[in-house]
């Protein structure tokens, strides 16, 4: 009798241990890794300045840009010789752009390793331009400032993909812990050579008026994922990166869009593979949000007056 209990009760726990096995299983879920030879995502930010040939200087000189092709009136630079990355207008009877409307909060350059980026900490600090602030965010090392105009300007370089931690709900897990300054010194190049050809824009972080009909614009509309959603900001991206657009309602919901005079963002270009372009088109006119079509290509505004130049290649 004795050994019967005793079979019975191996039975049980036996029962017991493989339901808990197949319940951890069931919830256990595998999220794709961002590999880092996914194609660039974004280039071609298009900035509207108060002086073109100030804020040039600056961007060739404290930043690193070399020139892509130059006008009377514009200036497109280049890290590499060929892909332009950031385009410099200056436009006749301009204004700041006003306190409380949306727009760039910052657009975001992504060097290659931390030897480029503690190369760049070094040279900003032999230049004696002033920074607004250095963060680890768990998933990248940054470094901010801003141009002569006030342009948000994020410089920062990759944690390997490996390192990024996703929450519960399988977004990323950010923060703002500080820079290992030292380690960083310690991999830098000893001597600044401008901006690694490599370079890219990594992410635009932009001011939005809501986040509710932002979400359904990028998300339902262009195909972005959400990759971290909370206190008033909306990360979004493909191929698993942590973020390729963030935005936040952090100055207020409801602002309106800047005068079309403004000086700031102008627009930006995000690529597309053709498949996505298409069914972009669908689901934008699905969901009413208008656009205008080109080659390839199409022109549309985000629900806070953002302009998106989404091409193909």
């Amino acid at each position: 009798m004795k050994n019967k209990r005793i079979i019975i009760v191996g039975i049980v726990l036996v029962v017991v241990l493989i339901s808990l096995f197949f319940l951890f299983k069931k919830n256990v879920t595998t999220y794709e890794t961002y590999n880092t030879d996914s194609p660039s995502r974004l280039e071609g930010v298009h900035l509207i300045v108060s002086d073109l040939d100030k804020i040039s200087a600056f961007y060739q000189q404290v930043i690193g840009f070399d020139i892509l092709t130059e006008e009377q009136s514009k200036v497109t630079l280049t890290a590499d010789g060929h892909t332009p990355l950031l385009v410099l207008e200056e436009v006749e009877d301009t204004v700041e752009r006003p306190l409380g409307t949306t727009g760039l909060y910052h657009f975001a350059i992504l060097m290659p390793d931390h030897a480029s980026l503690g190369t760049m900490l070094l040279h900003l600090s032999e230049t004696k331009y002033p920074m607004q602030g250095a963060a680890n965010h768990q998933y990248s090392d940054a470094l901010y400032l801003a141009d002569p105009d006030g342009n948000g300007v994020e410089i920062y370089a990759d944690l390997p993909p490996t390192s990024w931690e996703r929450d519960k709900d399988g977004g990323y897990v950010g923060g703002t812990n500080p820079i290992d300054f030292e380690k960083l010194v310690e991999e830098a190049s000893p001597s600044w050579m401008g901006l690694p050809e490599d370079t890219r824009v990594g992410h635009m972080h932009l001011q939005a008026s809501e986040l509710e009909i932002t979400e359904q614009f990028y998300v339902d509309g262009l195909g972005f994922d959400i990759t971290s959603k909370g206190n008033g900001s909306l990360f979004l991206s493909k191929d698993s990166y942590h973020h390729h657009i963030a935005l936040n309602t952090w100055a207020g919901t409801g602002l309106p869009a800047p005068p079309s005079n403004s000086r700031g963002l102008k627009k930006f270009t995000i690529i597309f593979t053709q498949e996505e372009l298409d069914e972009a088109k669908l689901q934008l006119k699905r969901l009413e949000f208008p656009f205008d079509e080109k080659e390839d290509s199409i022109i549309v505004q985000d629900p806070s007056g953002n302009t998106l130049h989404i091409v193909t290649k």
